[in-house]
């Protein structure tokens, strides 16, 4: 019987879509190669998410998983069977990571370093007195600006899904943008309140977010 999406990450059926992307992220910690984690159960938590964040392939799953368990699993072995029976070749193979590459990394990785790069230097004009106005309304603007090109970062990401053969750059890039997006939110709590600790946490975030573009570059190059 196919294995229930859901039960792969620890959710009930009727799980938000905020708690669906909360499970999938600390499974995904958990089980990462890097991590020690084994590949066979890190794929199968990005097969869920695959479905799962995407709004037509849930409802598509949903429909048929629940209503019908046997109809799906006929629907789930023909679909396998169907599939495996492609033979792609090397070149074709090679051309989908290349335009992966091209469409989704390339302008993602972009956005995120034009998003870090002049962090330091907003930090730094702000601490020259936090409480003046301009400087706080500069500040804002940056995280504003950041926010909105993040906000694009996601759509691009989900236009196509990461070729198989380099899955783990994918969840790298995923989670690079990730760490950037949290780091906003973080620094936009510090605007609200001058609370230390919020910028404290949104910085280590950023070194976080550097260190996977860091280890995506290697990967990229492989």
């Amino acid at each position: 019987m196919e294995k229930n999406l859901y039960e792969e990450l620890g959710l009930k059926q009727n799980a938000t879509k905020s708690e669906i992307k909360s499970s999938y992220r600390s499974l995904v910690k958990q089980h990462h190669p890097d991590a020690g984690g084994e590949k066979e159960r890190f794929l199968a938590i990005q097969n869920a998410w695959e479905i799962l964040n995407d709004p037509f392939k849930k409802e598509q799953y949903d429909r048929n998983f629940f209503s019908s368990s046997s109809s799906f699993d006929s629907l789930s072995e023909n679909w396998e069977e169907n599939f495996n029976s492609k033979k792609y070749n090397s070149s074709i193979k090679d051309r989908e990571v290349e335009i992966w590459i091209k469409e989704i990394f390339t302008p993602i990785n972009r956005s995120i370093s034009q998003i870090i790069k002049p962090l330091n230097d907003e930090i730094k004009a702000l601490s020259a007195d936090p409480y003046d106005e301009q400087l706080m309304e500069n500040f804002c603007s940056y995280i504003s600006l950041s926010q909105k090109k993040i906000e694009k970062v996601e759509k691009i990401y989900n236009k196509k899904i990461v070729p198989k053969s380099i899955t783990v750059l994918g969840l790298d890039l995923y989670h690079c943008f990730s760490q950037v997006k949290d780091a906003l939110l973080e620094f936009d709590r510090y605007t609200q309140g001058y609370v230390d600790d919020y910028l404290f946490d949104g910085k280590e975030m950023i070194k976080e977010a550097k260190r996977i573009q860091s280890k995506m570059s290697a990967e990229k190059k492989k």
